[in-house]
């Protein structure tokens, strides 16, 4: 429908709420941006998941989008941000994982219970990091960084039920693949950690 307009005369569509608008800039740039951000982290399911954000957030404050570039040069610049967020979420949560790890060195245990623990730890660790990325956000901040939901809610700009829906999926699938007792492990051992 609009696919001969010009970027300026989509964005002034898109801050009136035009959702034709923002199919045809979806439609124009999601390709070219999702291979961007697939040749900086190398994970399909990330990139998607940071498209998906980029065009969540767009969508979201396109009442106040107060661009002074091209709309290309905007979402290119925000995607920059969001992978640069992601790393920095990326090394937050390999911290965390030295940490454990350090922990385990440093306890007297034999040698086979300080593999099996370091083992699952990781195990466990791994199986966060493959959370879709908001689920993963919300779990870390709730779990390893002790935000109570009202914080987390204000941090990331969401609803308390969102976060709690978040924190309860989460959960649920780290159910389905370790015990309740591997769960506990490693919150006790983070708790120590602190």
């Amino acid at each position: 429908m609009y696919n001969s307009y010009s970027d300026e005369q989509l964005l002034s569509l898109l801050r009136d709420g035009d959702g034709a608008a923002f199919n045809t800039i979806y439609d124009r740039y999601s390709r070219p941006l999702y291979l961007y951000i697939l040749s900086k982290t190398d994970r399909g399911e990330t990139s998607k998941d940071v498209l998906q954000d980029l065009f969540a957030t767009l969508w979201e404050k396109r009442c106040a989008l107060d661009i002074h570039q091209s709309l290309r040069s905007y979402l290119y610049q925000s995607v920059r941000h969001k992978i640069i967020d992601l790393y920095r979420k990326d090394i937050t949560y390999r911290k965390y994982l030295q940490q454990l790890i350090e922990h385990f060195d440093a306890q007297p245990h034999n040698i086979s219970e300080t593999y099996d623990y370091k083992a699952k730890a990781t195990e466990v660790f791994e199986a966060i990091n493959r959370l879709p990325e908001k689920m993963k956000e919300i779990f870390m901040l709730s779990r390893f960084e002790n935000l109570s939901i009202e914080q987390i809610a204000c941090r990331l700009d969401l609803s308390q039920q969102t976060v709690k829906n978040q924190i309860s999926k989460a959960l649920k699938i780290l159910r389905t693949h370790y015990t309740q007792t591997d769960l506990l492990m490693l919150a006790l051992a983070l708790s120590v950690l602190r």
